[in-house]
């Protein structure tokens, strides 16, 4: 079977309502093209990059938001780009945000012909990849300047054999989820950090509120979630939803909170032979 990799890049699914309306036309367009995929063989797989921070730009080579790549092709074969007001809002600047040409019309919110045309001239070369040395563009530059700093969260979690507790053969669902979950906030450049007993015991004693914690209550009280220097919630891990609210992120970033059969991510000791 043959794989198409689409990736879709964005600055904001809560606000702009021209990256909410480019993933619903994906969506459209993927639903129309599925039974040609199936006749093809094609298998899809779909991936939702939110773009927070200009290391991440650099990282996947963003132009413009929002862009839809096909196995690293652009679909879009101009680049076009004009006001929008949501993600100038987010900034507090004026930011321009990319405008889909199709058949001699611009349109900000790209009808489903645009995306599935562009799909097909991929698979058919009709487009290639774009392999020109990558330069941030000055307009994300004062996009990521202008918004808002990213909250920072720190996880601190009752002794583990390993720095993610997924080792042996009898992996907890719990901190499977939550392995995804951290994973995936730290694709998007959120800043996370994790901590166990056992593997970062320094940083129990170096951070004076959990020590305090700790002291009063006991080994019970962990997990502690702290956002931005204050504890937010003891004794369990935050529900999927709840990272949302805690970290004001875009409600897609995340699945639900029992993704169907998830990849165990590495419990990063595997060289010592437990996993």
């Amino acid at each position: 079977m043959k794989n198409i990799n689409i990736d879709f890049l964005y600055l904001d699914l809560n606000t702009c309502e021209r990256c909410i309306a480019t993933g619903g036309t994906l969506d459209e367009a993927l639903n129309l093209l599925t039974p040609l995929f199936k006749a093809t063989d094609f298998s899809v797989t779909v991936n939702k990059i939110n773009v927070t921070t200009k290391e991440l730009a650099e990282k996947y080579h963003f132009i413009s938001s929002p862009t839809i790549r096909v196995n690293g092709a652009d679909i879009s074969t101009e680049l076009a780009e004009n006001d929008c007001t949501d993600c100038g809002d987010l900034a507090g600047c004026s930011v321009g945000c990319r405008a889909f040409v199709y058949n001699g019309k611009t349109y900000e919110q790209p009808p489903t012909a645009i995306i599935i045309d562009g799909i097909l001239r991929v698979l058919y070369g009709q487009t290639q990849a774009d392999n020109k040395p990558y330069i941030l563009p000055e307009n994300l530059k004062k996009f990521f300047k202008g918004r808002k700093i990213m909250k920072k969260m720190s996880v601190y979690e009752p002794a583990m054999c390993c720095p993610t507790g997924l080792c042996g053969v009898g992996v907890d669902p719990e901190l499977l989820r939550i392995s995804t979950v951290l994973d995936t906030l730290k694709k998007n450049g959120i800043n996370v950090e994790r901590y166990n007993l056992t593997s970062f015991p320094q940083e129990f004693v170096k951070n004076e509120t959990v020590n305090k914690r700790i002291a009063d209550e006991g080994v019970e009280v962990l997990p502690i979630i702290i956002v931005d220097g204050k504890i937010v919630m003891t004794k369990r891990y935050p529900k999927n939803d709840e990272f949302i609210k805690l970290l004001d992120l875009p409600k897609g970033i995340l699945t639900e909170d029992a993704p169907a059969k998830p990849k165990k991510p590495s419990c990063g000791c595997g060289d010592n032979g437990c996993c």
